[in-house]
């Protein structure tokens, strides 16, 4: 007996109710709206057209049809196209037919087939939406699509966002306007087998695209070899690997939302770029850290999909270690690491640079000395065994040998230092180049100096001569920190 016998919903009805559900949280406004269809011809994007133009007149947003020959399955994929151009005119629907030279793209960008093809299909979608000012596109991924993405995120490694999947919203970017358009999927918590079975209740009769059997393909291997594999282990592990994807995310998007505070709360203002409190960011939880990194690159480039694993633990790594750290992103993004700041910005965009200390100023021992773009706060501390931080804006030093006298200033010619951990002395000049510290921002980074020498490179070297010994008797402990950061 079936749902409309036992007075429950059709099995259309039901499709059309939750396809309803998704289009109008999704797309607040959807009236105003005119949306792409995604459509191979295939029993996924068929469903979705016919369910889509049967809710076009009900939610009033105007419809159009795009489908794209990947230029790899000759005559095959040329009916396809004729198929699906026949099925729009047959709803009297306008259709785009894009013929793409997948294999061009591959060799240009040493892509793999199934890489090259989803880039090229999605760049033709968004060309679309742009030309005849759509605002969404949506495909018709389905739970199967879901499952068998998420185990191709496990299997490669991924992260949180690579277990949650596709989400059943995201957004791309028009390569020619820059305006953003969004990607829907409306079919994610039904299967290909309901899709199917809907294309038949409407008498409609989808392409089979004959690459789906290919194992040479990474996705057919994982639906034909491997889910039928884990089947055996746990008849249900769809099901398992779809909640643990919306577990999944969920936790994204709560720590999504935790890093879009943060960056807020961070953020120092800046003109095309993103610059963040490198204090704060330290005191983030790590995975609020990656996020937030993730979050910025976003803003930036427009997308997160170039940025790997190790970009962003890169990003982390460098955060905490010496100033003047730079590493180039894909999409000419470079993050820099500053005095205080953290910053992404466009490569070639100019790093503000600290001014130069003008004169020689004494610090208050104990206290708190205001020099310029710096505050210096001085403890006397009893004896610890420990020393500076290599790229850290705090010291811990031997008061007595350190100097009766510790003034601030900026690097003068002929200054050296004996380097910690190291004999004899180097010129500050190749201190600083060794450092990597650009050569317009070395007269701004401050000297802590003495009768004895020059004690602290700050953030950098400090002393050998001034660290903490066994017999140390009185501890100074120095911490800078921008004026605007007190």
């Amino acid at each position: 007996m079936n749902d409309a016998h036992r007075g429950g919903p059709s099995p259309e009805r039901r499709l059309l109710d939750s396809v309803e559900r998704t289009l109008t949280r999704l797309l607040p406004g959807l009236a105003t709206r005119r949306i792409v269809a995604a459509v191979s011809g295939g029993p996924d994007s068929m469903a979705l057209l016919l369910l889509l133009d049967r809710l076009r007149e009900t939610l009033d947003f105007d419809l159009h049809v795009a489908h794209a020959d990947h230029s790899l399955r000759g005559e095959e994929a040329r009916e396809d196209a004729r198929f699906v151009e026949d099925a729009a005119q047959d709803l009297g629907l306008p259709v785009t037919l894009g013929r793409l030279d997948v294999n061009a793209l591959r060799a240009g960008r040493r892509m793999s087939l199934e890489e090259a093809a989803r880039e090229a299909r999605y760049a033709f979608l968004v060309e679309t939406a742009s030309t005849i000012g759509a605002s969404a596109i949506a495909v018709g991924h389905t739970a199967d699509d879901q499952v068998e993405t998420v185990l191709m995120h496990l299997i490669r490694g991924s992260g949180a966002s690579g277990l949650a999947g596709m989400p059943a919203i995201s957004h791309l970017q028009a390569a020619c306007s820059g305006e953003g358009v969004a990607l829907v999927r409306p079919l994610l918590d039904f299967t290909k087998a309901e899709t199917r079975a809907y294309c038949m209740l409407r008498g409609v009769t989808p392409r089979e695209d004959s690459s789906n059997s290919s194992l040479e393909i990474t996705r057919n291997r994982v639906r034909l070899e491997l889910v039928p594999t884990l089947e055996r282990y746990n008849p249900r592990i769809r099901q398992a690997l779809l909640r643990m994807s919306s577990s999944a995310a969920h936790d994204l998007d709560f720590l999504e939302q935790a890093a879009g505070d943060a960056l807020r709360r961070l953020e120092v203002a800046a003109e095309h770029d993103i610059t963040v409190s490198r204090a704060g960011f330290g005191e983030l939880h790590p995975a609020v850290q990656r996020h937030l990194l993730r979050l910025a690159y976003r803003e930036l480039a427009g997308a997160a999909k170039e940025l790997t694993h190790r970009h962003v633990e890169d990003m982390v790594r460098l955060s905490s270690g010496r100033t003047g750290a730079k590493l180039e992103l894909p999409g000419g993004i470079r993050f820099e690491v500053g005095y205080d700041t953290l910053r992404l910005a466009p490569v070639g965009a100019e790093f503000p640079a600290v001014p130069p200390i003008e004169g020689e100023y004494e610090i208050s021992v104990p206290g708190e000395t205001c020099i310029g773009a710096w505050c210096v706060r001085a403890e006397l501390l009893p004896p610890v065994r420990d020393s500076a931080a290599v790229g850290s804006h705090q010291a811990v030093l031997d008061a007595d040998r350190a100097g009766r006298r510790l003034c601030v200033r900026s690097r003068r010619p002929g200054d050296r230092i004996a380097p910690l951990g190291m004999t004899g002395t180097r010129k500050v000049q190749d201190v600083m180049v060794d450092e990597k510290i650009p050569a317009a921002e070395r007269d701004g980074v401050p000297l802590v100096a003495s009768e004895n020498g020059v004690v602290w490179v700050v953030g950098h070297r400090m002393a050998h001569w001034a660290r903490v010994r066994e017999d140390t008797e009185r501890v100074l402990r120095l911490d800078f920190r921008p004026v605007d950061a007190r």
